[in-house]
């Protein structure tokens, strides 16, 4: 099990991770990797708000929209599509470092450029939209929920790459006992081969000696025959 994280850990960093998008963060642990966000006024279904976006390379908009839609489960709202505006709303969602006790309402937004889809996230408050400014604590929160998807949709990512390459492997290994088959029975062929050579070898000697015995016999037969001839010829 232990290999089977690392393995996903190292491609998550070598292939999957880059630098326009993600940067190298000090832990107690070491260093890890965190998605970028970003924050700016964007035009949703309630008027221009305060977004917070994250880039999600390798990634299609309705790859995306899946694994938020499972991702937001856990905030224990009602998330829904709205296909008119084209954003997933979650209503009455329930994150303590944002809202405290209050549920708080949070939309999303999709859009992809080449083969990179880019996340939009507004969070109402009620009386306003989580910013850096205003609510700099929530905003640092708001921050996490972010990173912490894109690193899930990396995950994911990983993971459908290592069953991809498993069932490489699997294939690779089918071919390699096909081979390994194919060369046994190419032995057993020799050794066939070399029984029948051996036996073709043996019945040679016997026909030959069964020939001189036939000459032989044929040689006998040839003077009988002269012979009755002969006497044959003295009756007349």
């Amino acid at each position: 099990m232990m290999k089977i994280k690392n393995l996903l850990s190292s491609i998550a960093t070598v292939m999957l991770l880059t630098p326009s998008v993600f940067y190298a963060q000090q832990t107690a642990k070491g260093t890890s990797m965190v998605a970028e966000v970003r924050e700016g006024e964007r035009m949703m279904s309630q008027g221009s708000q305060n977004a917070l976006t994250v880039d999600l390379p390798k990634t299609t908009v309705k790859e995306a929209e899946n694994l938020w839609k499972d991702y937001a489960k856990q905030f224990k709202g009602v998330t829904k599509k709205d296909k008119k505006s084209d954003e997933i709303f979650t209503d009455n969602a329930m994150i303590a470092a944002i809202g405290g006790a209050n549920t708080i309402d949070m939309y999303t937004k999709f859009t992809e450029s080449g083969d990179v889809t880019t996340l939009g996230l507004w969070i109402d408050l009620g009386g306003g939209y989580v910013n850096s400014k205003t609510y700099s604590e929530k905003y640092a929160e708001a921050t996490k929920v972010l990173q912490n998807f894109a690193l899930s949709v990396q995950r994911e990512q990983v993971k459908k790459q290592l069953a991809n390459q498993q069932d490489e492997m699997k294939s690779m290994e089918k071919a390699a006992r096909k081979l390994e088959s194919k060369n046994a029975d190419l032995h057993k062929d020799i050794d066939n081969y070399k029984k029948k050579i051996t036996q073709a070898e043996a019945d040679i000697e016997t026909n030959v000696k069964q020939q001189a015995e036939q000459k032989a016999k044929l040689e006998a037969q040839a003077k009988l025959v002269e012979e009755i001839s002969k006497k044959l010829n003295s009756l007349n």
